[in-house]
């Protein structure tokens, strides 16, 4: 069995409103189209809002460069996501034997993003390796984990999910991507001998190879996707995999919380109209941070961790670039 012991997570502190994206920015797209198609308010980035205003990043290369010199990027937005679930778990970083961790808007091509997260914390020697499945990161890095015989896996195990969609993302007038992403980070500490505070059971991760083309971001390009495919695929798949859990653990929707891929707003509520999910149940947190890609969802665990109880049940279920989706079950210990 394997447990989360701590979660942590991490927003940049670069606030990027509506407001500020019409009035400064210049996005064309107007206030009801973003209440109505994505329901997003705010993001935040780990670019100044005068760059974004002054550059619409035009050159991605410019943008990593200028994250740089701020002194923040997706390695110090994970180490910080890293130390909040370390302390909360109350393991040290020289407990940790092995770091899986995902960055889909890498700064560095080599060496792997894990063993970066691994020296800026103090980690020592260990199989740390990068596994990317984009948004459904989480999903599979919980998938990896429990597919391993418990004996094989170090006492700890740190998994990270950290990216900087704003590097990518157009700032064009006509853009629709600059009203979707924001940057951030989310880790979890997780170990098979140890209970912590939530019980993980991984049970869907899967691909669709020939949708390979319709989420893609080149190395130093903008983002860019098949917009109305893959919010067609995305919530038909969210509703199957939310189903399939339900039916495998016998769960019904007026006793569980619900956690999907935090990508859209309006989509979460079409989702929720679609399977009849209490709403105060399905736990989410796009509206006020944008779409963090594989951060969204565990960082949604993370920020209302509080207000779960011992026996609480929990159904996650994520997306991402691949085609890739992956859910599970959770229980509060």
């Amino acid at each position: 069995m394997l447990s989360l012991l701590g979660v942590g997570w991490y927003l940049p502190k670069n606030e990027i409103t509506n407001d500020f994206l019409h009035e400064k920015v210049g996005l064309e797209r107007g206030r009801d189209w973003v209440d109505s198609r994505l329901g997003i308010e705010r993001r935040y980035s780990i670019l100044g809002r005068d760059y974004i205003k002054e550059t619409k990043n035009k050159n991605p290369w410019q943008a990593m460069a200028y994250a740089r010199s701020h002194g923040e990027t997706p390695l110090t937005m994970a180490a910080a996501a890293a130390r909040s679930a370390l302390a909360q778990a109350g393991v040290k970083a020289s407990q940790v034997g092995w770091v899986v961790a995902n960055d889909d808007t890498p700064f560095e091509t080599i060496p792997s993003f894990a063993n970066l997260v691994a020296k800026a914390l103090g980690v020592g020697s260990g199989p740390h390796c990068d596994v990317n499945s984009a948004c459904s990161s989480f999903a599979r890095h919980m998938h990896l984990l429990g597919a391993m015989r418990e004996e094989k896996l170090p006492e700890f195990v740190l998994c990270v999910q950290s990216s900087a969609y704003t590097t990518r993302t157009d700032y064009s007038p006509k853009s629709i991507d600059g009203y979707i992403w924001g940057d951030g980070a989310a880790a979890q500490v997780v170990s098979a001998r140890h209970p912590g505070r939530l019980k993980v059971e991984p049970m869907i991760f899967e691909t669709r190879p020939e949708g390979a083309d319709d989420i893609v971001i080149d190395t130093a390009g903008h983002f860019c996707q098949n917009g109305a495919a893959v919010r067609e695929f995305s919530i038909r798949k969210t509703c199957e995999m939310f189903e399939e859990i339900a039916r495998q653990k016998g769960l019904y929707a007026e006793n569980c919380y619900t956690v999907a891929h935090q990508a859209n707003y309006v989509m979460q509520d079409s989702i929720i109209g679609h399977l009849r999910l209490p709403p105060e149940r399905h736990l989410r947190n796009v509206r006020e941070q944008g779409n963090i890609a594989a951060a969204g969802c565990p960082s949604v665990i993370a920020q209302n961790l509080d207000k779960l109880h011992k026996g609480d049940q929990l159904v996650y279920a994520v997306l991402g670039s691949g085609l890739a989706w992956g859910g599970g079950y959770m229980e509060v210990l």
